[in-house]
């Protein structure tokens, strides 16, 4: 089983999600939830920057909590009140945080990861002009395994 280098299972999931299933199962259960191509990728993108990228930080006091894999119970999805599923939802998505604010230059980063393959599955990534404090950068498909930006 593969778990990131760079990353804690807290960083990759909501705290909604580490609290219900750490206690009962512990946390190598939640790291069952990624496709560790996927997981791989994050540590690309992460060796990559060569600096620190924050996820989630809810684990040592930090507001965000719902940037990894979200559940059904998490404020996000819970509020909606149509069908949703997304990359958060399939453990395909994270919104990726330059530790220093430098989110255009990490986005170009990710960016120039996909388009020179350097990257086994994540292949989308939301445009930068409406998440300037994030990058949501997934692995759901793409037509012929190419960037999108949407």
């Amino acid at each position: 089983m593969y778990k990131c280098v760079y990353f804690s299972i807290k960083e990759l999931v909501s705290k909604i999600v580490y609290d219900f299933y750490k206690p009962t199962y512990g946390e190598d259960f939640l790291w069952r939830f990624f496709d560790a191509d996927i997981l791989k990728d994050l540590d690309t993108i992460r060796k990559e920057w060569n600096k620190p990228i924050i996820i989630n930080n809810w684990s040592s006091g930090g507001n965000l909590s719902q940037c990894g894999i979200r559940s059904n119970l998490d404020p996000l999805v819970k509020q909606r009140k149509t069908p949703y599923l997304g990359g958060h939802n399939l453990a395909k998505g994270f919104d990726l945080h330059d530790s220093n604010g430098n989110n255009e230059g990490l986005y170009n980063c990710v960016k120039n990861l996909i388009i020179s393959k350097k990257l086994k599955k994540i292949r989308r990534l939301e445009n930068f002009k409406n998440t300037k404090t994030w990058v949501h950068a997934d692995a759901l498909q793409t037509r012929n395994d190419d960037l999108e930006i949407f």
